[in-house]
């Protein structure tokens, strides 16, 4: 069957292969001009505004660390669930928890990815906040963190593919999409480095929603592709200046739309369809930073509500309020932190669980873990505006 010609704002080609035919980008910068109309213009400033917001109120909470580990965390969880992995927010804080005791913990493939991807994340946001710039070679050190202990016999880590890969459309009616042939990917890969370095050619959100589709349609890696891209997002938004520590978890809103997602970047390929697509992609970046604000606000309204529950400084309301830095936790953590007697912590413990602020997670008798419910039903649960 004869290769189909793309129309003229196809920002690449295909090219004749067995039994699908290859997809090949443009290098960046592309030749096609995109144009930003009055209606992307107003989603590009209320994206803005959010992440600047954002920004702005998350240093001021007196848990913040908390706070950003935690969405490092939910970011970690989202980004692994898009590629199938089936582990929920409490299996990684568990794992944390076990671990800083000095337990030895089996861990799933599935959870070893989540855990891959925040440690991922973090070295990564990292590495840029303290002045390094995005390279080749630190995305390429990421993928070796993303696919530690998870990788399938073969695959190369750490490096570009040196096999070809298809990528299942979304409906059974589309034929598979073919990224470029591995020979093809460095000069690419040159190219988007250049890109980003250079400081692309639009407004930064513009320029993060071509780079995302170029790194995806590149598909650099034999796996991990969607979560190092994912990553790239936030290190992107770094390097930008729109986020001083990682408050945003963009890979909620893909996991979410996630059919839409891979559509719009077809159209892209296909038919050159740039607008739909950066809407798509910055109304994901607004939404997702306006739901980080909601959150931060909501954890900050439920603090001021513990304090004036708890007030006293009998070991339950001491725990009560210091659930914010420690939401989920052992009795021999309450011991250490407030340090009282076994018996002391787990009366405080046992208090707040009648009182539905703390819940038992295990369904163990022994080594029993906690964690503050209300806290979790922010992190976890749908933002009120």
């Amino acid at each position: 069957m004869p290769t189909r010609e793309l129309p003229a704002d196809a920002p690449g080609h295909y090219r004749e292969s067995h039994p699908h035919p290859y997809y090949i980008p443009e290098k960046l910068p592309f030749s096609t001009a995109i144009t930003v109309d009055d209606e992307l213009a107003n989603r590009i400033a209320d994206a803005s505004f959010q992440l600047g917001r954002l920004d702005g109120i998350s240093p001021t909470v007196d848990f913040a660390p908390v706070l950003y580990t935690s969405l490092v965390r939910l970011e970690a969880v989202e980004t692994a669930e898009i590629e199938g992995a089936d582990v929920d927010v409490d299996e990684v804080y568990a794992y944390h928890t076990r671990t800083s005791a000095g337990a030895n913990v089996d861990t799933s493939k599935d959870l070893q990815e989540v855990l891959n991807a925040e440690r991922a994340l973090q070295d990564g946001f990292n590495a840029i906040k303290h002045g390094e710039s995005i390279t080749l070679e630190l995305l390429q050190s990421l993928h070796e963190s993303l696919l530690e202990n998870v990788r399938n016999e073969g695959e190369a880590v750490g490096e570009w593919r040196t096999t070809d890969v298809h990528i299942p459309a979304p409906r059974s009616d589309k034929p598979p999409f073919v990224p470029p042939p591995h020979q093809d990917v460095p000069g690419l890969m040159d190219s988007l480095e250049a890109y980003i370095q250079m400081g692309g050619q639009h407004h930064p959100l513009v320029d993060l929603a071509i780079t995302h589709y170029q790194f995806e349609t590149i598909h650099p890696c034999e796996d991990g592709n969607g979560r190092l891209g994912r990553i790239l997002i936030v290190l992107q938004l770094c390097a930008a200046g729109y986020l001083d520590e990682p408050y945003l978890y963009p890979s909620a809103y893909f996991n979410r739309n996630k059919q839409q997602y891979v559509e719009r970047m077809r159209a892209v390929s296909e038919n050159g369809e740039w607008r739909d697509w950066i809407a798509f992609f910055i109304e994901g970046i607004e939404v997702q930073a306006r739901n980080s604000y909601q959150r931060t606000v909501n954890l900050m309204e439920l603090q001021r509500a513990y304090e004036r529950r708890y007030p006293h400084q009998k070991t339950s309301h001491r725990l009560a309020r210091g659930v914010f830095d420690m939401p989920y936790f052992t009795a021999r953590e309450v011991q250490n932190r407030f340090d009282v007697s076994r018996q002391t912590a787990y009366n405080a413990i046992e208090e707040l669980i009648s009182e539905g602020v703390l819940v038992e997670t295990t369904g163990n008798q022994r080594n029993q873990e906690y964690k503050a419910v209300d806290v979790f039903d922010i992190l976890e649960g749908t933002p009120n505006h």
